[in-house]
């Protein structure tokens, strides 16, 4: 009897012991999980997140982007590139991104720059917003311009200007009761690409080209006289900061590298390419 109760006891033990090396093993397994996890790396969170959507933007040392564009129901990832000089904003900015890049020059130089060295990443994107870093637009609106732009297979298109926006061009204004509008222009502040327009556009674009220009060369390369194909969406507006508003835009736009010649540098790629002048035009209206 003795001898059976001991065998027992043993029996008990030799389970209790293979009962916590079990949950050992799997709290190991738990804590390698989680530490891989918070190491993913960029590609693998491409991989992961699936994200057909990309917003693209230069940012500074003067941008109030993340209390607006970073919801976690964003169906876009976001790529960026600082051109600042404050360390902490750019470390504050890694953490809140899905990647950035440091390099001086304006949005388009940087996204060329991006598009040229890192092909393989902006190839996995079928939409692409290239927005300024100072535009007041919410994620659930980003989320369907993105959804409007591959819907009505744009391959251009832009939100419309709240009526409070700075306005260089009265076609991009917010007009009631709009679904969107076929037009010839889509300002370069704000513009989405479909794939094959940000692809055909980078065969044209130079990159000593600043801003000024670049929204008549884009649809110029594409084709000024198709009509339904570049659109401003009424249906989802943007707010575009009046000058005062702005927090040192001008003066970090200052910045950039030859910025006092960026209209010649336009009229040299206008006289390369022989580009005419045009007129902005609205063509058919789609309502509510």
């Amino acid at each position: 009897m003795l001898k059976k109760y001991i065998n027992i006891n043993i029996n008990i033990k030799i389970l209790i012991l293979l009962v916590i090396i079990i949950l050992l093993i799997l709290l190991i397994l738990y804590l390698r999980e989680k530490r891989n996890k918070n190491n993913v790396n960029i590609e693998t969170l491409k991989d992961n997140k699936k994200n057909k959507n990309l917003l693209f933007t230069s940012v500074g040392d003067n941008t109030n982007f993340y209390n607006y564009w970073l919801n976690d129901n964003r169906n876009y990832d976001i790529l960026c590139v600082y051109y600042g000089n404050d360390e902490n904003n750019y470390n504050k900015y890694t953490k809140l991104v899905d990647k950035i890049w440091k390099r001086k020059g304006s949005k388009f130089q940087n996204f060329h720059y991006i598009y040229i060295n890192y092909r393989d990443l902006i190839d996995k994107y079928d939409r692409l917003f290239i927005v300024d870093d100072d535009i007041i637009m919410s994620t659930n609106d980003i989320n369907n311009l993105f959804d409007i732009s591959k819907k009505y297979d744009l391959w251009i298109c832009q939100p419309s200007f709240t009526n409070d926006s700075k306005i260089s061009h009265e076609i991009t204004k917010y007009i009631p009761n709009n679904l969107l509008r076929y037009t010839n222009f889509v300002e370069v502040n704000t513009p989405v690409f479909s794939k094959y327009a940000i692809t055909k556009f980078m065969e044209y674009y130079d990159p000593i080209l600043i801003g000024w220009g670049i929204d008549y060369l884009y649809i110029w390369a594409l084709g000024k006289n198709i009509k339904d194909k570049y659109a401003i969406i009424d249906i989802i507006k943007c707010t575009n900061p009046q000058d005062e508003n702005k927090q040192n835009k001008n003066r970090e736009h200052t910045n950039i590298s030859n910025h006092d010649k960026e209209i010649e540098y336009w009229y040299k790629i206008k006289e390369k390419y022989n580009i005419s002048d045009f007129v902005l035009e609205n063509y058919k209206t789609i309502l509510l």
